[in-house]
């Protein structure tokens, strides 16, 4: 049964009034455009509709707008005016669809890099063959990695079916040099005493507390003195940049960049498997809580 309103439903007005029981406008303004009391609209709208009432109203007002495309901008602009809210919740949205973008990109990256990310020669402690990795990038002399550090030991202690790899990334070098001899100390036990004896060594280092241009020299010689003896310490310190030491750095830092890592830490959660999942996979840049850690090492595992 055609709808009967009280007042003269133009098209426009059956517009107004779609668009006020949607709640996209107010009853004043539909009213206004009407040139009707809002009184008299409310009554209307406050009538008990049938569901092919409010379907013809619907209909009315798709045909209004497929025959008067230009009066769109009109409604938008309404509706903006009286809900400014809308635009925070759009900002907000489109926020929310850059971060899940960004997400997809640096997972796509972590996939593409996974050979070198779970590179055998990389300082590593947990079986070779475990289902996931935690790929760590650090500089001894960041304060945020030092923060990082008591947390990662738990996650090693408390995982002992995870793979920890830690890429040695000292992007304060050229500031503070004493950054590329710790790392370049780091990856020499590594190579010759294994996985245990660096991880000591880099915990020792962390755990002096000498951040940001206050490392010295002799806190290096003495994190490393159980695994490194004085000879072979200023050996390492004054060979020219070259060897297996430097060529590791080198490495970490062509793949931070292939990462897009421009700061310290940076972590990547990942399973072993050849070509796995992407969305198994984590890429955190920063510094994060123990738990988002865990949750990333439970997700990789899955």
């Amino acid at each position: 049964m055609p709808l009967q309103f009280p007042l003269k439903s133009s098209s426009r007005t059956c517009l107004g009034i779609f668009l006020a029981l949607s709640g996209l406008v107010s009853v004043t303004s539909v009213a206004r455009a009407a040139d009707v009391a809002p009184a008299e609209l409310t009554a209307e709208l406050t009538a008990e509709l049938t569901a092919a009432q409010r379907a013809q109203i619907g209909q009315i007002a798709e045909d209004y707008l497929i025959a008067h495309p230009d009066k769109m901008g009109e409604v938008i602009a309404t509706y903006l005016g009286e809900h400014p809210e809308f635009l925070v919740a759009a900002g907000e949205s489109l926020h929310q669809r850059q971060q899940a973008s960004q997400k997809q990109i640096l997972q796509q990256m972590a996939l593409t890099s996974q050979a070198a990310l779970l590179d055998k020669l990389s300082p590593s402690v947990g079986p070779e063959d475990a289902k996931a990795a935690v790929v760590m990038f650090f500089d001894y002399q960041c304060s945020y990695c030092n923060k990082m550090t008591p947390v990662v030991d738990a996650l090693v202690k408390g995982n002992p079916d995870v793979r920890f790899i830690f890429k040695e990334f000292p992007i304060f070098a050229s500031r503070w040099p004493v950054s590329a001899l710790a790392a370049r100390t780091g990856e020499q036990i590594w190579q010759t005493k294994g996985g245990e004896a660096y991880l000591a060594y880099h915990n020792a280092l962390f755990e002096t507390g000498h951040m940001e241009g206050k490392m010295t020299e002799l806190d290096v010689q003495k994190a490393a003195a159980p695994y490194l003896n004085e000879k072979d310490f200023t050996t390492m310190k004054q060979s020219s940049e070259a060897g297996p030491a430097f060529d590791a750095i080198r490495k970490n830092q062509t793949l931070a960049q292939q990462m897009n890592f421009t700061g310290t830490p940076a972590f990547v959660v990942m399973p072993q498997a050849h070509r796995p999942d992407m969305k198994r996979i984590s890429v955190i840049p920063g510094s994060i809580s123990q738990d988002i850690l865990q949750a990333a090492i439970q997700k990789a595992k899955s």
